[in-house]
């Protein structure tokens, strides 16, 4: 595969990497490799073919000389008395063959005119020269030396005489010696002096069956070879033509077949996403192709043009489903924001009230969600707290829980008790429900001047109360029966008594049924273990504590209910005195962090505060002071004000920052991933975050045109 892409390649490159020359390479290639497989074969059956002929006409030979010499002369006695002189010479003796005491010891074999050996010579050199053949001669194999000992040798130019010899190939001798008769005698290898041969043969036996001689022909293969090389530069030539006329034919017919329509429909699709993108819509792409292969290009045509016929309806109705969502999702948004709107979110809600902190949070499983809390004043000295779940999730359940809230509101301003409120909320849910929903509430009516809460039960989850001095433990009060469950339902009241430093956590059952991966549930023992590792925090603190913790325990697994939570704690009744609100007015600047530090030490020595707490409210207003100089009113100037309260009952120093500046939440703002090094993280927010992790609570209000930023730390 090349590294570019089609896209990225120049002509020469698509040209060569383009199927058409895919289909000339292989093609190409195909011929080659059966060119050179019919080359191998051919000269197989070739050099098969003519190595038989030649043999047989060797055997034929050999088989003729034998017959006429037989006839022409007595080659028995000839042959025989050479092996005879042969065989009663020692091997010292032998090795002297070629030299002239060698011959002398052959010199009563009769070679003259007229002799039978003489005769011979002249029948063999006749055959020799009538018929196409190198050699023919008559020797004999001796099987204990391994020689062939020559008998008679008619070549004139290097004649051998009798009882020449030479070693052979033992194998090839055997053959000879253990031929049965039938078939060809005859035995290939290759000698010293000749090369590569053929030699075939005919016995000369005597009257009792035994070999005396042999009449033997040599055929070299020089012939064979030469044969060879002819068939295969003609195979080959014929190959070379074959190939190159099939792979251009048949590169130009797939060109036209595949390439052609592969292309048509390539820049097809171009055209689509080029005129889609323009805005034309009314082409038909593929079908104007009219591509008529009948094989698999023609259906791949067919199928791109219905896709396109099929993607512009696609397109259709994504474009009516997107306007739909975006529809639904502004109105899913504006129900979250109407939603939120309605419950309470200003912390703290009554600054001016001294005897109590709540702080509260919903977080819905989908967009909008079907529990809420709610805390109003009922008079100056009663506080109520709601804390409510409707069945179901998303719009039915946020217009059935705004529903519930308003009744149940109304209800409670009348000034009655909470079994009376549940009561009337149930008839009038009960009177039009015809969506059979319902609500699960608990409604606690607190006494702020003597700590006495009376509260009710609609078949909520039971509250969870730390007492001054304890830890916080599961509250398994009364139950009644659900709100729009059943008509005329009646409910009970019970009492408390809330001591001064007395904590309260309501929750909707989201929260002890949060589940993670393995199906197990957060329950009940964990949120009180995380409430008492979180129990000298301020309540803000405390909610953001379990949320964190459901957090870490359900890991990846999705959402499946609203998370809707709320602490109250009670200081007891406000006696006056203690928290009045000191403050000082000087200019944004930095030079005022010193007028500024000095004052609200001044106030912190007088109530003893601790050395460390007064150096970490000093660093958070010098962070702050900071902040308000730098950005506020840049590139002008203007004033700030601190204030500074005395909260008595908790022994809680609050600090509130007033600016008429930029509006600017720093609490909102993500803290910053201090696990990284420095030169990884964000400029800024540091400082923030450092004031956050000292400090009990920081809120920050937008009111009246005033940036409001309060912090608060018990000394």
């Amino acid at each position: 595969m090349p590294e570019k892409t089609v896209r990225e390649m120049n002509a020469v490159e698509k040209m060569h990497h383009s199927l058409a020359a895919k289909i000339f390479r292989a093609t190409v290639t195909g011929c080659i490799l059966l060119g050179l497989v019919t080359l191998i074969v051919g000269l197989g059956l070739y050099t098969y073919t003519l190595s038989g002929q030649i043999i047989r006409h060797a055997f034929d030979l050999t088989r003729s000389a034998a017959g006429t010499a037989a006839i022409s002369s007595d080659n028995i006695s000839v042959a025989k008395d050479v092996m005879s002189i042969y065989r009663g010479l020692s091997s010292d003796e032998k090795l002297l063959c070629g030299s002239e005491e060698y011959r002398s010891f052959y010199s009563s074999v009769d070679t003259g005119a007229g002799s039978d050996h003489e005769m011979l010579i002249r029948v063999l050199r006749n055959f020799a020269a009538d018929n196409d053949i190198n050699y023919i001669y008559i020797a004999m194999y001796d099987e204990e030396t391994s020689a062939m000992v020559y008998i008679a040798d008619p070549d004139p130019t290097a004649p051998l005489y009798p009882g020449d010899w030479e070693v052979v190939s033992r194998d090839g001798m055997m053959k000879f010696l253990e031929w049965d008769g039938t078939g060809m005698l005859y035995d290939i290898g290759r000698t010293a002096r000749y090369g590569w041969m053929c030699t075939t043969g005919v016995p000369i036996t005597d009257e009792n069956g035994e070999i005396c001689a042999f009449v033997l022909a040599d055929v070299m293969t020089d012939k064979v070879i030469s044969g060879m090389k002819t068939f295969a530069l003609q195979v080959s030539l014929s190959v070379l033509i074959i190939t190159a006329v099939v792979a251009i034919a048949l590169a130009n017919h797939m060109r036209k077949k595949i390439s052609v329509p592969i292309d048509q429909i390539a820049n097809a699709a171009e055209r689509y996403v080029s005129d889609r993108r323009d805005g034309k819509l009314d082409i038909d792409h593929f079908a104007m192709l009219n591509i008529r292969t009948g094989d698999e290009i023609e259906n791949l045509c067919l199928v791109m043009a219905g896709m396109e016929q099929d993607l512009a309806a696609i397109e259709d109705d994504l474009t009516k489903i997107t306007a739909e969502k975006e529809r639904i999702s502004t109105e899913l948004d504006l129900a979250r924001r109407i939603q939120t709107a309605m419950l309470p979110h200003i912390f703290p809600p009554f600054p001016e009230k001294k005897e109590f902190e709540v702080f509260a949070s919903m977080d819905p499983a989908k967009e909008v969600g079907g529990d809420f809390y709610d805390f109003f004043l009922v008079d100056d000295d009663h506080l109520c707290l709601v804390m409510a779940d409707v069945s179901g999730k998303g719009i039915p359940a946020a217009l059935f829980m705004m529903v519930s809230k308003i009744i149940l509101q109304s209800c409670a301003m009348l000034g009655q008790d909470p079994a009376a409120i549940l009561s009337k909320t149930n008839e009038a849910i009960c009177s039009n429900n015809q969506a059979e929903m319902f609500v699960t509430a608990w409604v606690g009516i607190l006494e702020l001047s003597t700590g006495k809460l009376i509260a009710s039960s609609a078949g909520h989850e039971y509250p969870i109360i730390k007492r001054p001095g304890s830890c916080y433990e599961v509250l398994k009060d009364k139950h009644g029966f659900v709100i729009g469950g059943m008509p005329q339902t009646k409910y009970q009241d019970y009492e408390l008594h809330l001591e001064p430093g007395t904590d309260l956590f309501l929750y909707t059952d989201g929260l002890p049924e949060a589940t993670r991966s393995d199906k197990v549930m957060f329950g009940l023992d964990r949120i009180c273990a995380v409430l008492n590792e979180s129990a000298d925090r301020h309540p803000n603190e405390i909610l953001t504590s379990v949320t964190r913790a459901v957090e870490e325990f359900v890991g990846e697994e999705e959402q499946f209910d609203d998370l809707t939570m709320l602490c109250f704690h009670y200081y007891g009744p406000d006696q006056g005195g203690g928290n009045s609100v000191k403050q000082i007015t000087v200019n944004a600047t930095v030079d005022s962090i010193t007028d500024v530090t000095k004052f609200i030490d001044d106030e912190l020595k007088k109530l003893g505060c601790p050395i460390k707490t007064q150096s970490q409210i000093d660093i958070a207003i010098d962070e702050l002071v900071n902040n308000v100089a730098s950005y506020a009113y840049a590139p002008g100037s203007g004033d700030l004000t601190v204030q500074f309260e005395f909260i008595e009952s908790s022994r809680t120093a609050a600090i509130t920052f007033i600016d008429s500046g930029l509006p600017f939440d720093p609490v909102a703002a993500a803290d910053p991933d201090v696990t990284l090094p420095a030169e990884d993280r964000g400029v800024g927010g540091l400082g923030i975050f450092l004031v956050k992790k000292t400090m009990d609570n920081v809120v920050y209000k937008y009111l009246d045109g005033k940036n409001v930023l309060r912090i608060e730390k018990r000394i």
